[in-house]
This record gives C-alpha cells, structure tokens and sequence, in this order.
C-alpha cells in the first residue's frame, strides 16, 4: 500500500493514530500498542483525548509527509516502511508493560526519536512479519480499537482493584492504632502506681504487685526493667500513655477519611462495567490514582519544571497553603517558590515543616487561614501529637538564609507568635483537603 501521512497523535496510552490519505481520502491508522492488544487497523474517525506529548511531536514533525510504502506484523511488533525525500525510515511498535512503545529509525536502525520508557531492538528475520493490505487493515479496524479500549480498560481496573486493597490496609492499620489507644488508661495506671510505691520497689526487680485505688481494688502484677529506675519508668509509660490518648483523639476522622475513600472506589468499582475508559481514567484521577506510568510521571514533572518542593492544602475559606516536603524542599519553597509578601510559617524551635500562605499583594491572611496554616506547620513537625504548639509567622520577606547555615535552616528578623490548639477535626478536613499532584 502507499499512503500519505498527514499526522501523527496519541489520544491516550497505548494507541498511536496516524491520519493518512489514500488516494485523495483521509482514513486514520489505528496502532494499539497495548500488552495482549498488538495490532494495526484503519478506521474513519480519529479518537479524541491527550493533546500530544514531546516524543510525539516530534514524531509528527518527521512523519509528516513521509509515504508508508509498507505495514508488517508479527507477533511482537508492528513495522511501517516510510519514505520522505529519498529517505527509508521505519516506524515500529512493540508491546510492552505498561502501555507499550514505539520508535522511529533510520535504515541503519539508529534511533531518530522513541516514546518516553520505550526501549528499542533490533528485529529478526525470525519474527515473521506478514505484509497487511489496505482491506484487511479496514476489516480489523473497529477490532483493533475495541481491544485496545478492553486493553486499557483491563489495566485501569487492576489500579482501582491496588488501590481499594491499599484503602482497605490502611484502614486495618487505623483501626490496630485505636486497639493500641485503648490501652493508654491502663499505661496510666501502672505509671502511677510504680510511682506509688517506688519506695518499696526493691532494687533489680523484675515486677512487683499492687493494689489499685478503685472503690473495689484489685490487684496487678506490675512488669519492670530492671535497667532503669522506678521514676524513669514510670516517665516513659506516661509519655507513651500521653501519645496513645493523642492517637485516640485522631484516629476516629482518619477512619472517617479512609472510610469515604473506600466509599467512592467501591461505588466505582460497582459502576465500572457500565463505563467507558475515558470515563474511568477521569474518575481514577479525581479519586488520586495515577493511571500514567511512573516514567510518564517523571517526564511531565521534568518538563513542568521538576517536583513541587512543597504539598499544597486548601484552608477552610479556600486558601492555598504550600508545606514543605524536606528540609531541601524547605529551601526551595521560602526562597524560589514564595514571594516577598506571602505569609510563611514554622513550628517555634523545632525541626519542621516551612508553611507558606500565598497573599495577593497588600492583602492580609485571615484569621481562620492563618489557624489552619499554623495547624499544618504544627501537624508537619517534630511536635505533631502536640495539643498546644507555638508556631511563629511573618512575612517571607523577613526570612532570610544565612551562609553556611544548614539545609533548611532560615533566621527571621521578626515574627510573631501564634499558640494553635491542635483540633482532631481540623487536621483531619485539612488533610482530606489536600491537592493531588
């Protein structure tokens, strides 16, 4: 066959469309590269999705023009034979996890331009290529395109499926977590009473027993460590006590959050027979699942400039509030990302988070913007757990990186205090709240 390629898209993973015209009639080459979906057809009307990427125009701009005096299959992969201005190149695809690849090279099989995570080989003889004409590339063309959609409709079901099962085990985790809070009152109650009767204790013991003081005492046998004193024990059983009873007060609006996670992909996955691949990808996407390939991801970050070095919340009246990921990030964030004007944020005398507050110029945070800002500063640092933090604010503008300080590490010029009272529910909304990158 001899058609003309007019141009070259890829409206979704796995399937590369290539307008043709044959003999003064435009048709669109379907190539689905899909795992178990390998195949080549021509249809009428081209699918409509993802505006192309950078390997695929490029793609474009080498193909345009070019005349396919050629399509082969086997069982491995797919091979177009295209000619422009005296030029031989071929256009090859191959199945590969996730969504398949292709690459177009020269006629010494240097490789002109590939999809991104595509790794070309060279092909065999041994690969029996069959020639396919124009009729049977019409005959296969509606199939071609329903087992590429049964493909990526098969792949979008194993990540709702991954990521129902990661809801599920975090919920079983929350729920070990209030198992664990239940027994704060009884770490309460040894601490006292070892404190109660430190005197008796005799030293290296190993347990020793007591009574309690309820109106109808019981009593315990009490396990000690023999390392470390009656007092040094008791501190450490109270501190746990103290983090489990914080747990306890958190723990039932994380189970809320997960519960409602769970919610939605089950109603989903109930409705997911009914729907079409477009649909399901968009509502994997509101749901946070990444329905690309990890070196997809990789490539759309670097072309938008790299990871964000912060995570982004939203305030109860709507604001935007940036929080650094690490200390590196934490430079990023204060020195490249926020701006003179904007409110910046950080738990007072503690390694943690830096929290910006973007502002519009002259505008002032409002008040509940600013609990909830010092609420994350608080939540993403070492004094998370915490019911009363000091957290200090000011203007980015007077925050500063000295020379030779550490990563991280900025000195203020002023501040100003704000003691947050950390609030279960709060931190809860601000944490379902978050934008997915």
């Amino acid at each position: 066959m001899r058609a003309k390629i007019d141009r070259v898209d890829q409206p979704e993973p796995g399937l590369l469309c290539v307008t043709i015209r044959v003999d003064e009639a435009k048709a669109v080459l379907l190539l689905s590269t899909h795992p178990g979906a390998l195949g080549a057809g021509i249809v009428d009307d081209r699918p409509r999705g993802e505006r192309a990427g950078q390997a695929v125009s490029q793609l474009r701009r080498h193909a345009k023009g070019a005349v396919i005096d050629r399509i082969e299959q086997s069982n491995r992969f797919i091979r177009l034979s295209l000619s422009r201005a005296g030029i031989a190149r071929f256009l090859v695809c191959a199945p590969r996890k996730p969504h398949g690849g292709w690459w177009l090279a020269e006629a010494d099989g240097s490789i002109v331009v590939r999809s991104p995570g595509a790794r070309p080989v060279s092909l065999d003889e041994d690969d029996h290529f069959r020639e396919r004409d124009l009729a049977s590339l019409r005959e296969s063309g509606q199939i071609v395109f329903g087992a590429h959609r049964a493909a990526r409709k098969s792949q979008l079901r194993g990540l709702l499926d991954k990521y129902h099962k990661r809801l599920s085990n975090k919920r079983d985790a929350i729920l070990q977590d209030l198992e664990r809070a239940a027994q704060a009152n009884e770490l309460h109650e040894r601490a006292t009473l070892i404190l109660a009767y430190s005197s008796e204790i005799p030293a290296n013991s190993t347990s020793f027993e007591a009574k309690t003081w309820e109106e109808n005492p019981r009593a315990v046998r009490i396990e000690l460590d023999p390392t470390k004193s009656p007092t040094e024990l008791a501190q450490e059983l109270f501190q746990k006590s103290k983090r489990l009873k914080r747990g306890l007060n958190i723990a039932p609006h994380r189970l809320e959050a997960v519960d409602s996670e769970l919610d939605a992909v089950e109603r989903l996955q109930q409705q997911f027979d009914q729907e079409g691949p477009d649909t399901l990808a968009t509502r994997l996407a509101e749901l946070g699942v990444t329905t690309t390939s990890p070196r997809e991801e990789a490539r759309k970050r670097r072309q938008a400039g790299g990871r964000n070095p912060y995570r982004e919340f939203v305030a109860t009246n709507g604001a935007q509030v940036l929080v650094g990921r690490s200390a590196a990030d934490n430079d990023r964030l204060t020195l490249r990302v926020a701006r003179p004007h904007d409110l910046w944020l950080h738990a007072r005398g503690v390694t943690g988070a830096h929290v910006v507050v973007p502002l519009a110029k002259g505008k002032s945070c409002s008040p509940e913007a600013l609990v909830d800002a010092a609420t994350l500063a608080a939540h993403f640092s070492d004094l998370r757990g915490e019911l009363l933090v000091d957290v200090l604010y000011t203007p980015r503008r007077f925050v500063h990186k000295r020379k030779g300080s550490a990563i991280g590490s900025v000195s203020l010029d002023r501040e100003k205090v704000i003691a947050v009272r950390i609030e279960a529910e709060r931190v809860a909304r601000l944490l379902r709240n978050e934008k997915k990158a």
